[in-house]
């Protein structure tokens, strides 16, 4: 019988491992436990998400002082953002990079990732290059700070 690690039995295996534990599973030719465990971890890093369920035909709203600076479709995702031509949603402002973060869907959760900003993307004050967005999050793109707001 094998021992379980903390981190196995919190339920955190590294990618290196589930991809060890396929491999061992292909080459015992027990395929279908192997992708049962591959599926298990994967939700369980989905519920530790600290992002909100969006509905999928629901819609997401960046506002600043109360006014709405984009409105984005879950439909529609993904989209980048950015004060360039290239950018899905243009935010002409100070700071804002010409493409400067792009927001994707992860089942119904929306992923706010930075594209390599001079000035960064920030979440709550703090320096991401991905996080999963919750109603009411402050992000700042340049000097713009924005709610998020579910609809």
């Amino acid at each position: 019988m094998k021992v379980q690690t903390d981190d196995e039995q919190m339920g955190r295996l590294s990618d290196n491992q589930i991809i060890e534990r396929l491999q061992a599973a292909s080459d015992a030719e027990d395929v279908f436990a192997a992708t049962r465990e591959w599926s298990l971890e994967k939700m369980r890093l989905s519920i530790h998400s600290r992002g909100d369920y969006f509905d999928r035909k629901g819609t997401v709203v960046l506002e600043r002082d109360g006014e709405e600076m984009l409105r984005v479709c879950m439909c529609s995702l993904p989209v980048t953002i950015g004060r360039g031509e290239k950018a899905d949603c243009r935010l002409d402002f100070e700071g804002i990079s010409r493409l400067h973060c792009r927001l994707e869907s992860v089942g119904n959760l929306i992923r706010l990732c930075d594209a390599g900003s001079k000035n960064g993307t920030r979440l709550n004050g703090k320096n991401i290059d991905y996080e999963d967005l919750c109603d009411g999050d402050e992000l700042e793109l340049g000097v713009v700070s924005l709610r998020v707001r579910r609809v």
